[in-house]
């Protein structure tokens, strides 16, 4: 056993130094200029304009030869380096995909760098990452495999997509296409969040597949993961943390545009009722951040821009245009954004709070707000509409969301809002830091050897606006 993890261990030594070969230089003036951007008085279509090409050139510029993979600074997973350079194309196409299909954008400084069109590499990857003779194929789909996670991107972004790009696809190419992703559907995954991905790639292979059957079993497992008030426990028990906003509402959003009938009225009213209340979470310095993967926290807004594409008046366009751009800015004006990515933490990079299964493209995953600014006529609407107050501006409050059992109470003076679990007693928590031999142990097993922390993330009693803000890590 002692041997076969040796050699496990220098196999994957061995896959980090080619991945790591792999990562481009990525200019610093790019990420200032970003912060100097987006943190600026310019116009907010023109400073989100100016994010949008940044993650575009970030993919453009870090992507392989045939757009299957892409490489980035930041620690690994417990997966193969080769899923951690895989997630970073995978996680980055639907929102290629939402370029590509918005009228408001053209690329054309960024292709001619690259030397051919945002569309022809988009098409590549999926070509060729779906394709068991090429290279660059993604490989088979196992049980629990991470690939699953994947495909349902791939899916989506193929969806976004569709007008432009199915046209273009040979036979053979759907083909590989709709087998891969049939892969992902038929293998055995966690029961919890994981149903999501099954769900939103059976809903699509049903669309654009002729002849595939309609299955919706993960979406009855999804609703019963329901609670009330728009909240969702993340599997069996009572697990309730902000993957109800980039995980639940963003995928369920999704089911109504990939079937009008997919039961919009639950979903709508799920949303609606969800955003009611989540909205007076957010402050101009970030939000009361729980539960796991901290890195995906650009995408915290996901649901009340769902809640505009929805129409369901669950949130004025005000209002979540103003939340976006908030944490948007926070996030970018602390170096939350670096070397083409969302950075592993809640702002800077914060080992002791990545969790073993993110790699460095993991927080791409926070692209999801923009993916959904990009559908319809959202980014225009938002240019045009003023923005309003957020609820912490506008005075003091103390909402409970019953179904849950979850206080959430808003401080106008000190501008910071603070949640509170009725049903957890308060603990003293020391939170465990990423120390020298945890790295070592790391260097020798070629695998994560961080912190869980799992008490800090999951059990305390109250967290607050300010809490990362002041404990993050450079």
């Amino acid at each position: 056993m002692t041997v076969a993890r040796l050699k496990l261990s220098v196999k994957r030594f061995y896959d980090a130094q080619v991945y790591k070969s792999k990562i481009p230089t990525f200019p610093r003036d790019k990420d200032l200029k970003l912060q100097s951007t987006y943190c600026s008085d310019q116009a907010f279509e023109d400073r989100v304009g100016h994010l949008i090409t940044y993650f575009v050139d970030s993919w453009v510029r870090s992507t392989s030869l045939d757009c299957t993979r892409a490489y980035f600074k930041g620690a690994f997973s417990y997966n193969d380096r080769d899923i951690d350079a895989i997630e970073g194309t995978t996680r980055f196409l639907p929102f290629i995909a939402s370029v590509l299909m918005n009228p408001n954008f053209n690329v054309p400084s960024i292709e001619k760098e690259k030397g051919r069109s945002l569309e022809d590499m988009f098409i590549s990857a999926i070509v060729n990452g779906t394709d068991p003779l090429s290279k660059g194929y993604w490989g088979q789909v196992e049980d629990y495999s991470q690939l699953i996670c994947e495909g349902a991107d791939v899916a989506l972004a193929l969806w976004i997509a569709r007008d432009r790009v199915m046209e273009r696809l040979s036979k053979l190419q759907k083909q590989n296409l709709f087998d891969w992703l049939r892969q992902c559907t038929l293998k055995k995954i966690v029961d919890n969040n994981w149903h999501l991905f099954r769900q939103t790639i059976l809903l699509i292979l049903s669309k654009l597949s002729e002849g595939e059957d309609s299955d919706s079993s993960s979406y009855d497992r999804i609703k019963s993961f329901y609670v009330g008030d728009g909240w969702f426990s993340d599997g069996v028990g009572k697990n309730f943390d902000f993957y109800n906003a980039w995980a639940f509402h963003y995928s369920l959003f999704w089911f109504t545009e990939i079937d009008k009938d997919f039961d919009k009225e639950f979903i709508s009213t799920a949303n609606f009722k969800f955003c009611q209340s989540y909205q007076k979470l957010f402050t101009l310095n970030g939000f009361p951040m729980f539960g796991r993967s901290h890195c995906y926290r650009t995408a915290a807004t996901s649901p009340l821009i769902a809640s505009i594409l929805l129409n369901n008046h669950s949130v004025e366009a005000g209002t979540a245009k103003r939340i976006f751009d908030q944490l948007w800015k926070f996030i970018i004006a602390n170096g939350g954004i670096a070397n083409g990515v969302p950075t592993q933490g809640y702002l800077k990079q914060d080992l002791r709070f990545l969790d073993e299964y993110s790699g460095p493209g993991s927080s791409l995953w926070g692209l999801r707000s923009l993916i959904l600014l990009l559908q319809g006529e959202t980014y225009k609407e938002f240019s045009q509409t003023i923005d309003n107050s957020l609820s912490v501006e506008v005075s003091d409050f103390r909402e409970n969301i019953e179904s849950i059992g979850l206080i959430v109470t808003g401080n106008k003076e000190q501008g910071t809002v603070e949640v509170e679990w009725s049903d957890r007693e308060f603990i003293s928590v020391f939170i465990e830091r990423y120390r020298f031999w945890d790295k070592l142990k790391e260097f020798l097993s070629q695998r994560p050897q961080r912190p869980k922390n799992d008490i800090f993330k999951n059990k305390l009693k109250t967290y607050s606006s300010k809490t990362l803000s002041v404990k993050d890590e450079n």
